[in-house]
């Protein structure tokens, strides 16, 4: 929702997440219905994802969303094609929004350290 009704979308990473493809090096995230988790699991197997629940760290059970849904992280591998991926999983019933937001990101700040001095970047 913030981002489809935001003005201006402003995505803030750290340099860690620059990748050459995705896919390649992170997991995808897609917050799904609680209800939902096991149909959409077997769906995205259907599309060769492997998923696994995201479990909270320094406590017990899966990680909830500030709107009390789950997180899957899904291996694709290699994304050859965001665009088509992101409409093919917004559609499976239970899904809620994924990590790629495509074509909603107006400005990327790239956080980063060089020769000690903290900087910023855009993309």
């Amino acid at each position: 929702m913030v981002d489809a009704l935001a003005d201006l979308f402003i995505v803030v990473v750290d340099s860690s997440k620059l990748v050459a493809q995705l896919g390649t090096t992170f997991a995808l995230p897609v917050e799904v219905l609680p209800m939902a988790v096991a149909p959409v699991t077997r769906a995205i197997a259907k599309l060769g994802g492997k998923s696994e629940l995201r479990m909270g760290i320094k406590k017990d059970g899966p990680v909830i969303t500030d709107q009390g849904n789950m997180v899957l992280d899904v291996d694709f591998g290699a994304i050859d094609n965001p665009v088509e991926l992101e409409k093919v999983l917004n559609n499976i019933p239970g899904v809620l929004e994924n990590g790629l937001f495509v074509g909603v990101t107006d400005v990327v700040l790239v956080g980063e350290v060089k020769d000690g001095q903290a900087t910023v970047r855009e993309l």
